[in-house]
């Protein structure tokens, strides 16, 4: 509990900077999260991109629909709905164990950023990897 503590009140503080720094889903575990823009959000895993992949397959099996999926070595894509909001989902191999993953959700039929619910999906799949 006692290192819970400072990572809560570290992740609240830099919640409430502008993009282009730490998000608060970096606690989970997961590595840094990064805001890229109004949409999307940048997370990289010491995981395997087999592993990600099955994450965000089963994020999107239990909480939405998946619409497209595109898996390869070195690279993968997965588009789908959660929660009336499109997210696609990047993945890119790094290493063996590390892979980049970049989530851009967007709501309105893609017509309107929507952050929070990229920085949502961000939580989820990184919390099935560190679980």
């Amino acid at each position: 509990m006692k290192k819970l503590l400072p990572a809560v009140f570290l992740s609240a503080l830099l919640a409430a900077l502008p993009s282009c720094v730490l998000a608060a889903g970096a606690v989970l575990g997961a590595g840094a999260m990064y805001s890229l823009g109004e949409d999307s959000v940048q997370t990289y895993f010491d995981a395997p991109m087999t592993d990600v992949f099955a994450a965000a397959q089963a994020e999107f099996r239990d909480r939405g629909s998946m619409e497209l999926l595109e898996a390869g070595n070195d690279e993968s894509f997965i588009r789908a709905r959660v929660e009336n909001v499109e997210v696609e989902v990047f993945l890119k191999r790094i290493t063996d164990n590390t892979t980049e993953m970049v989530i851009k959700a967007r709501k309105w039929e893609d017509m309107a950023p929507d952050l929070e619910s990229a920085e949502r999906v961000a939580d989820r799949i990184s919390y099935r990897i560190t679980k």
